[in-house]
This record gives structure tokens, C-alpha cells and sequence, in this order.
């Protein structure tokens, strides 16, 4: 192949290349294996303990601080300050007292012979009211163990207590008992049903209504 027939590219050249050469060119010798003098990444993990794990089973970047030398330094564990979910109480309660300013809202509406106005009706049921205080001081007191099988027992008679009542209230009862006694009731009761577990729940909404039904008292 002549200069001016020369390969032009890289492409060409490595095609040139793979034509030109013979197998028999190509070296069979297989590689040499030297040991290494120097220490494995293995052997410098395990010598600063890099592979070793909490007593959980597994390793924590929040309990675990590499040194600027290498060194390892196990972390204490994080603690909670406080075992009481503050937060969690004040949203759960919040929740409760926005329901019960709703069904003081919808009782009006059903029984007032003028439209309810909805500033004096949410002064009323949360300002002037001791619902929202005892509804926090409940919450505060139970919400935190609902799940104790002793406190599903207490949330389990108040679902069906606040449920009946209610049913019974709204059917034999005057207007008048119904407005005061509805929001408090239908409070209790969705607080009751919604801490239970959902199998629990839904057999103390069938107890009440077989209860209801039982009573003659209808849906409409």
C-alpha cells in the first residue's frame, strides 16, 4: 500500500490493522499473577472495623463518624426527648373540634327557624364553649394508648354509648335537647369508631344500628 493509499481515519487504520495481522502474531502467553505486597481493601476495612455492624444487624450512618485518620467511632443512639406526641395530640384534637363545630353548624340549619349565622354559631361551640378544652384533655389522655387492648375496650363502649344515645336522642327527644346534644354525641362517636381497629369498628356500627333497628328508630 502506497502513502497515497494509506488508511485516513482511525476507522481505517484499525481495519488495516486487523487485515495485516497474521493469528500467529498474536500472543498466547497467559498473564503473570504476582501477589501484592501491599494490604487488600478487605484487610483495611476489617482493621478499621468498617465492616462491622450495630447490634440492630446493620450499620448507621447516625451512630457511625470516620476520623480524619481513618478511625472509626461509634456514636451514641439518638434518643427522643420526650415520649409524648405534643403534635400529633394538638391535629388529632383540632380535627375533633373542627367536627364538632360542624355539627353544631349543620343542627341549626336543620332545626333554626333563621339561617344560622357562622360567626356567633363558631363563638358559641369553641370560644364560649368547654367542648374544645375537654375534647383536648381527652385526646390528650387517650389518644396516646389507643391501641392498649384496654383502651380499645373504653373506645369500643363509647362508640356504641355515644352512638345509641344519639340515635335515640334525634328520635324521641325535642329539637331543642337534639341541638344541645347532637354535636356532642356525633363527636364521640366518630372519635370513638376512627380510634378503633376497622374489624372492631365495624361491629359497634353494627350493634348500634341492630340496636336502632330494634327500637323501631328508622334511618329517615
Amino acid at each position: 500500500m502506497t502513502s497515497s493509499e494509506a488508511p485516513r481515519n482511525r476507522k481505517e487504520r484499525r481495519a488495516q490493522a486487523k487485515k495485516d495481522r497474521t493469528p500467529s502474531e498474536i500472543p498466547l502467553a497467559r498473564p503473570k499473577q504476582e501477589t501484592s505486597k501491599g494490604k487488600t481493601l478487605l484487610e483495611i476495612a476489617e482493621e478499621r472495623k468498617l465492616l462491622q455492624t450495630s447490634k440492630t444487624g446493620s450499620p448507621s450512618i447516625t451512630t457511625t463518624r470516620i476520623n480524619p485518620d481513618g478511625s472509626v467511632t461509634e456514636l451514641p443512639e439518638p434518643t427522643d426527648a420526650s415520649s409524648t406526641p405534643y403534635l400529633d395530640i394538638f391535629l388529632y384534637a383540632s380535627s375533633l373540634i373542627l367536627l364538632h363545630f360542624t355539627l353544631t353548624l349543620l343542627v341549626h340549619h336543620q332545626y333554626a327557624t333563621d339561617p344560622p349565622a357562622l360567626v356567633p354559631i363558631f363563638l358559641a361551640s369553641t370560644v364560649f364553649s368547654s367542648a374544645p378544652w375537654l375534647i383536648l384533655l381527652l385526646v390528650a389522655a387517650l389518644h396516646p394508648r389507643a391501641s392498649h387492648p384496654l383502651m380499645q375496650l373504653v373506645f369500643a363502649g363509647m362508640a356504641i354509648v355515644a352512638g345509641a344515645w344519639l340515635v335515640k336522642a334525634s328520635n324521641d327527644e325535642p329539637y331543642m335537647a337534639v341541638m344541645k346534644k347532637a354535636p356532642a354525641l356525633g363527636t364521640l362517636w366518630v372519635w370513638g369508631v376512627v380510634e378503633l381497629r376497622w374489624e372492631i369498628a365495624a361491629a359497634c356500627l353494627a350493634v348500634t344500628g341492630a340496636w336502632g333497628w330494634w327500637k323501631g328508630y328508622g334511618v329517615w
